[in-house]
C-alpha cells in the first residue's frame, strides 16, 4: 500500500507500505524519533502508528494530544484501507494501492 501526503513546503511525499507481519509499526510524530516526522503544530511528539497485522494494515492514534481521524472520524485504532484519507493536525495523508501490486512485502520507515 502506498502512503501519501504533502510535507510542511508542499513537497509530495510517497511512503510504500509494505506487508510484513508483525513487524515493527512506523510511527508519525513531530519528533525526530518518529519515522515519518512532520512539521506540524498540530501533531503531538508520536501521533499514531501504523503495523501490518493479520493480512490488514491497522492505525493506532498514540494518545496524541488532537486525535487520529480516519475518513472525518476520530479514532483509537482502525484498519487502513485503500481509498482511505487519516488527518493528523493539518497535515492529511491518502492510501492507494500500489500499481501493478496487490501484496507488498516490506516496510520503508523513514521519508
Amino acid at each position: 500500500m502506498i502512503m501519501s501526503y504533502q510535507d510542511a513546503g508542499g513537497s509530495p511525499k510517497m511512503i510504500r507500505l509494505k506487508t510484513i507481519s508483525h513487524a515493527k509499526p512506523i510511527t508519525l510524530g513531530r519528533s525526530e524519533e518518529a519515522d515519518v516526522t512532520l512539521d506540524d503544530s498540530g501533531c503531538s511528539r508520536v501521533h499514531a502508528a501504523i503495523r501490518y497485522w493479520d493480512d490488514i494494515f491497522i492505525i493506532r492514534d498514540m494518545n496524541s494530544s488532537n486525535g487520529t481521524f480516519l475518513n472525518g472520524e476520530k479514532i483509537d485504532v482502525a484498519k487502513l484501507s485503500p481509498g482511505d484519507t487519516v488527518k493528523i493536525g493539518d497535515t492529511e495523508f491518502t492510501f492507494s494501492h500500489e500499481q501493478g501490486s496487490q501484496s507488498d512485502v516490506t516496510i520503508r520507515a523513514k521519508a
